[in-house]
């Protein structure tokens, strides 16, 4: 099962955690682990001020999203994949995910993709371990396996918060019911 370019979705029974309500798009899932940016966590720090503190003049519109509890301090941009620069991972043909120090530089100069969203921090899984969430295997358990579906432009960067999470189950309960009549 590779979950390359999928996204997690944490069902309604997981609560009280940090994935409560969480939608994630799996960047990487092989042998070595796994990893992933959580889209719907926006950290209320506005690009112009996270620019600021950077020490770059940036007046782009957005908010800065906390991508993950994992390296809390990199900088990463997903975005549409016809945009490109030295650090660029491509995932799939419509997404891409970048990490260089002159991304902010770039984006105030006007040099971005059609669609992006930049994070702080990623989410990151143990070999196997990502697989046994989603199957429910031991220790893991089915009422809070996460809920799979395939990501596109709008759900991941024109919705936000608790309407990405909605929108994403939505999308999830489809594609099992096509599943089934296929």
């Amino acid at each position: 099962m590779n979950l390359t370019g999928q996204l997690l979705i944490a069902p309604p029974t997981m609560r009280g955690n940090f994935w409560h309500k969480s939608v994630i798009f799996v960047t990487e899932n092989h042998h070595r682990g796994s990893m992933g940016i959580l889209l719907n966590r926006n950290s209320k720090n506005t690009l112009k001020d996270f620019s600021k503190q950077v020490g770059i003049e940036c007046d782009v519109p957005g908010y800065l999203y906390v991508g993950g509890p994992v390296n809390t301090k990199a900088v990463t941009i997903l975005h549409s994949a016809e945009w490109r620069c030295q650090n660029t991972m491509e995932i799939n043909n419509m997404f891409s995910l970048s990490s260089q120090n002159d991304i902010i530089q770039r984006l105030a100069m006007g040099d971005s993709p059609k669609y992006w969203r930049l994070f702080i921090g990623l989410c990151a899984w143990s070999p196997d371990q990502l697989e046994y969430e989603v199957k429910g295997k031991h220790p893991y358990t089915h009422e809070n396996s996460w809920l799979l579906a395939t990501p596109n432009y709008h759900n991941v960067f024109e919705l936000d918060s608790i309407d990405q999470w909605t929108h994403s189950i939505e999308c999830s309960s489809t594609e099992f019911v096509q599943k089934l009549f296929d």
